[in-house]
């Protein structure tokens, strides 16, 4: 099971209705499962032994590996999920058909509802209408990543740093919000972190990325073109040579590069462009990356790469 991806099943699959694979080994395994713990209360005469049974929403991933999350009281899976083998699934786990036909599924259904409307809202510009309707989603699921990312972006786009930073510290901590279904929200929020100052914030998040995911030479870019903007030239080329590292071609990389080295070689470009003096190591290191060719930018000199699509693993 190593190096499974950990994804939120339900959202992967919301075509599916019904428990799947119980009863026929060609269909992948789709249900709620539930898990009983016995813990013993009170000492001596008063002693007793009281049963805790907590509802998984389980989805299958390969033939040995299954996907598990808790369902919360609003009968909605939550957060990421934890991988189980077989043996533990066959075990320690019992199918509940009725709670998922009857109760899982149309809550699922019905919070994808409420996400979508809050989707339609803000694709329309009506933010007021979206932040209603992705509240109103995160009651039911409170680690939803589509109500999540959308709502950050609401907070973004408003100004509002403090409940956009909120949000951003809580994508942080839920893996699923790497998944490539997330892929154009997620470039859309960092693209908003960028853009609101919150440079920091920006690095985090891209590095919360290298983390989960393969190495990719937009990710890499995404990276370089922040610490751009926080006038860090070391790190701008740095994770522009890890770009170029995958691909010797990307423009946008290149770009950065010729735009170090031109400013490297001029105080009146850095006064017009009000950047930092470029370290001569850092500007030796454009110049490598360039090849030694003397392709220059066209004047008047601007760098206006922004972020690119990350390209995550299915």
């Amino acid at each position: 099971m190593e190096g499974e991806r950990e994804t939120a099943g339900v959202e992967a699959h919301s075509g599916e209705v019904g428990c799947t694979g119980l009863d026929d080994s060609g269909e992948r395994l789709r249900c709620v499962f539930s898990t009983v713990t016995k813990v013993k209360l009170g000492t001596g005469t008063t002693a007793r032994v009281q049963e805790n049974r907590v509802l998984w929403y389980v989805l299958q991933r390969n033939a040995d590996a299954y996907g598990v999350r808790k369902i919360n009281p609003q009968f909605v899976p939550t957060g990421d999920e934890t991988l189980i083998d077989k043996e533990t699934l066959l075990a320690e786990y019992t199918p509940e058909v009725e709670i998922h036909n009857l109760q899982v599924e149309p809550a699922v259904q019905a919070l994808k509802k409420t996400v979508a409307k809050g989707d339609k809202h803000r694709e329309r510009n009506e933010p007021l209408s979206a932040e209603m309707y992705y509240v109103e989603a995160l009651d039911t699921e409170v680690t939803n990543v589509r109500a999540i990312f959308g709502l950050g972006l609401i907070y973004l786009q408003r100004g509002d740093c403090e409940k956009g930073k909120v949000l951003f510290e809580e994508l942080v901590q839920i893996k699923a919000a790497f998944n490539v279904e997330h892929k154009h929200l997620f470039n859309e929020f960092g693209i908003a972190l960028r853009k609101a100052g919150m440079f920091d914030e920006a690095v985090s998040y891209y590095g919360r990325a290298v983390e989960l995911a393969d190495p990719d030479e937009n990710l890499y870019y995404n990276l370089a073109r922040v610490f751009f903007e926080k006038d860090d030239w070391d790190q701008a080329i740095l994770f522009a040579a890890k770009s170029l590292d995958l691909d010797p071609n990307h423009q946008h990389a290149l770009e950065l590069c010729r735009f170090a080295r031109a400013l490297a070689g001029s105080e009146t470009l850095r006064g017009k462009y009000k950047k930092p003096p470029v370290p001569e190591d850092v500007a030796r290191q454009a110049e490598a990356l360039l090849g030694g060719g003397q392709d220059e930018l066209d004047l008047p000199l601007e760098f206006g790469g922004g972020e690119l699509d990350l390209t995550l693993p299915e």
